[in-house]
C-alpha cells in the first residue's frame, strides 16, 4: 500500500484544487448574473426615461431641455454600453473558470483511476504470492509423504544390522 500513499496525497491536492475551481466558478457565475441584471436594469431605465420624455416633448419643450435630454441619454447609452462590456467580460471569465473546473475534475478522475489500477495490481500481486506459497507448501507436503522409498530411506540410515 506504500506505493499508493503518494497518489493519495496527489488525489487530495487535486480534490482541493477542484474544490477551489468550483468555488471560483460559482463566484464568477454570481458576478456574471449581477452584471447581467445591472445591464438589464440600465437598459430598462433608459427605455422608460426615453418614453417619459418623449411624452413630455410632445406637449412642450424648449431647445435647452432637448439638449439636456440628448446629453443625458447619450451618457446613459454609454453607461449601458460599458455595462454590456462588463457582462461580456464576466461571461468570458465564467467560461474560463468552467474550463479550468473541467480540467481539474479530469485530473481528479485520472488520479482516482490510477489509484484504483495500482490497488488492483497490488491485490493481484498479493494473490499470486499467496498462490505461489500455497503451491510450494502443497509440493513440499506431497514430496514428504507420498513416496514409499523416501520414508524407508530416511529410516534405513539410522538402521545398522547387528548380526552376520
Amino acid at each position: 500500500m506504500s506505493t499508493i500513499q503518494p497518489l493519495l496525497i496527489l488525489l487530495d491536492s487535486a480534490e482541493k484544487a477542484r474544490d477551489d475551481a468550483v468555488s471560483q466558478m460559482e463566484n464568477a457565475r454570481r458576478a456574471h448574473e449581477a452584471a447581467r441584471q445591472q445591464a438589464q436594469s440600465l437598459a430598462d431605465w433608459r427605455k422608460e426615461y426615453q418614453q417619459r420624455w418623449s411624452t413630455q416633448f410632445s406637449k412642450s419643450g424648449g431647445m435647452e431641455i432637448v439638449r439636456c435630454y440628448q446629453d443625458f441619454t447619450a451618457r446613459l447609452g454609454d453607461a449601458v454600453s460599458e455595462q454590456d462590456k462588463r457582462v461580456a467580460q464576466a461571461a468570458l471569465f465564467m467560461e474560463q473558470c468552467r474550463l479550468q473546473l473541467i480540467e481539474r475534475e479530469r485530473k481528479v478522475a485520472a488520479v482516482g483511476q490510477l489509484i484504483d489500477r495500482r490497488a488492483l495490481e497490488a491485490a493481484q500481486r498479493e494473490q499470486r504470492r499467496d498462490q505461489k506459497a500455497t503451491d510450494e507448501q502443497a509440493a513440499r507436503a506431497g514430496r514428504g509423504g507420498s513416496s514409499p522409498l523416501s520414508s524407508s530411506m530416511g529410516s534405513s540410515t539410522s538402521f545398522v544390522p547387528t548380526s552376520y
